[in-house]
């Protein structure tokens, strides 16, 4: 497996799309929460930027940026990476080579699982050094008070990318592929669950939408807002972590299932 993993490192950091993408993250992933410095003061019951950079609340609002970065970045590379390799025919020079379609599979898969992992390892040294840094009174117990965040976020990580991958394999064409991918999850889905399920239906099924379920891995700290639609709705808007997780999971193990199906039948 690590030998796998290890060959797809290689073709992966020959692209320089692949090094924008990780850039952009590591850059932009303690830089957009840092700029919460020069937000004015938060409405009730938020009230000071304060509690974005203490233990423990640095996870959650330092996670709800990491979602949008990998929902983009990872999970837009993961698209291309796809296609590019349909298009320039190295899946089937890996396969002309040696390689069975069951080592593909698990080059592809063992490969974004060890980059969610170093994304979350980023993400957990991000929060810590921040979180230490700006919280006067630290306990190791109020520290990882919010612990379970960081499988979470592996997961939501690997679930943007699983969710790409299966889109590339499926179209094929990178432009297409690029754009499904950004148009289901950030118009369609919401269409269909705001605009049609509440709609016509006014039910806490409206969360199990696959991406929103990974989006609700970490959703936006908006406590007020969320209070105020359950009271309404009669139901939470957002997932609990658990539904979350098991959620996500399910759709996950449902959308490697087909890539893998797809890539034992498909003409490489």
């Amino acid at each position: 497996m690590f030998k796998l993993i290890y060959t797809e490192w290689l073709k992966w950091n020959k692209q320089l799309i692949f090094r924008i993408v990780c850039a952009f993250y590591l850059i932009l992933l303690p830089s957009v929460l840092m700029l919460g410095k020069k937000l004015p003061e938060l409405p009730p019951p938020i009230g000071t930027t304060e509690v974005m950079f203490i233990f423990p609340t640095v996870w959650t609002y330092l996670g709800y940026i990491g979602n949008w970065l990998c929902f983009f970045f990872f999970g837009f590379f993961a698209v291309i990476s796809i296609t590019l390799e349909f298009n320039n025919r190295t899946l089937r020079q890996n396969i002309i080579t040696g390689w069975s379609r069951q080592d593909v599979f698990l080059a592809k898969f063992g490969s974004i699982a060890a980059l969610s992992l170093l994304a979350t390892i980023y993400y957990v040294l991000c929060a810590l050094v921040i979180g230490y840094t700006h919280t006067d009174v630290v306990y190791l117990s109020k520290v990882f008070q919010e612990g379970d965040i960081i499988f979470r976020y592996w997961l939501m990580s690997f679930s943007y990318m699983t969710f790409g991958l299966l889109i590339g394999f499926l179209i094929r064409r990178t432009v297409i592929a690029v754009f499904i991918y950004l148009i289901y999850i950030m118009i369609l889905e919401p269409v269909l669950r705001w605009g049609v399920h509440r709609y016509f239906w006014e039910h806490p099924s409206m969360h199990f939408y696959p991406m929103n379920a990974t989006e609700d891995l970490i959703p936006a700290p908006l406590s007020p807002i969320a209070e105020e639609f359950a009271e309404k709705a009669g139901f939470d808007l957002f997932m609990s972590p658990f539904e979350a997780i098991i959620t996500t999971l399910i759709y996950t193990t449902v959308f490697i299932f087909i890539v893998n199906s797809h890539l034992k039948k498909a003409d490489l």
